[in-house]
């Protein structure tokens, strides 16, 4: 019986601190991916989120601790009608993963994909069709997933 309940409370506690590992910043959700040196990706939004134009920050603080922004994740900002107006990433991003802008039409200006991002996922900007710009992709990039930028419209 001790043990069961050893394990039980054990488990609590795992429980508890992956928990802790996600959190909220200006209206953006972080989950924590490093903690030597201390990193986080960028997972989501609030329901009510919305920005006339996203800059996405390098650097986050929660609780004492500062995070680099390292990624953009899976499906972050999909279908986001909140956004509708430019989207700055920073040169802490490393990776922007699939289906992260995906149908996020109403972002405009152009693009500048960091120096520092080396991969871009499957559908990543598929059928963002609001841009009005320039695309640059950075020197880094060693990988574009299929579908990347299709169905984009004003680069």
């Amino acid at each position: 019986m001790k043990k069961t309940l050893l394990i039980l409370a054990a488990l609590l506690c795992c429980c508890f601190a992956l928990k802790a590992q996600d959190f909220t910043y200006n209206g953006l959700n972080y989950h924590v991916t490093g903690t030597n040196p201390p990193t986080v990706t960028l997972t989501g939004h609030t329901e009510d989120f919305t920005a006339q134009d996203l800059v996405i920050p390098s650097t986050v603080t929660y609780g004492d601790t500062a995070y680099s922004v390292t990624s953009i994740g899976y499906m972050a900002f999909s279908g986001c009608s909140g956004l509708t107006g430019s989207l700055t990433i920073p040169n802490s991003v490393t990776s922007i993963d699939t289906d992260a802008f995906y149908k996020c039409t109403n972002l405009t200006g152009s693009l500048t994909i960091p120096n520092s991002v080396t991969s871009i996922g499957i559908s990543a900007f598929d059928n963002c069709s609001g841009f009005n710009g320039s695309l640059t992709i950075g020197n880094a990039v060693t990988s574009i997933g299929q579908l990347a930028f299709s169905k984009c419209s004003g680069f």
